[in-house]
């Protein structure tokens, strides 16, 4: 028995379990004329980035699938938003690692509080979520005592 075999049993149920593989135009087209739009830190962006990937593969003319705004994949602090074209759908990308605003710390605050976290606001690109057809948000890497606590 080869431990894939093995772990399935263990872990992910019986045999008889539909272990089909990941269908990129079947997905492609459940998200024909939509947005799928991913916000959070760089979990969510890897996340995005893969299933780009992997939807690129089913998309014979890989000149139909372009960033709408004509900005490179590259490493940034914005947003992407990548167009099928043939599928009228987007997969988009929104660097928002808190998912809320990050501010200056008050006047009068201890000189060791280098900023705030405003928890009634939303990040700044929020508006840009709106309508959107699916949305996951990604933000626990974030949430952590030393990384709240350092700014």
């Amino acid at each position: 028995m080869t431990i894939t075999i093995a772990l399935r049993k263990a872990y992910l149920g019986p045999p008889s379990f539909p272990w089909d593989r990941f269908d990129a135009r079947l997905m492609l087209e459940k998200l024909r004329n939509r947005r799928l739009v991913f916000v959070g830190d760089s979990v969510g962006r890897n996340q995005w980035e893969s299933l780009l990937c992997m939807l690129a593969t089913a998309v014979p003319d890989n000149s139909s699938i372009y960033e709408v705004n004509g900005n490179p994949i590259t490493k940034h602090r914005g947003f992407l938003a990548f167009m099928f074209k043939d599928y009228n759908c987007t997969l988009e990308y929104y660097r928002a690692p808190f998912l809320i605003v990050q501010g200056r710390p008050p006047a009068g605050a201890p000189k060791e509080v280098k900023l705030t976290l405003r928890v009634d606001t939303l990040d700044w690109t929020s508006p840009k979520w709106k309508d959107a057809d699916v949305l996951v948000l990604n933000s626990g890497h974030w949430w952590n005592h030393e990384k709240t606590i350092r700014g």
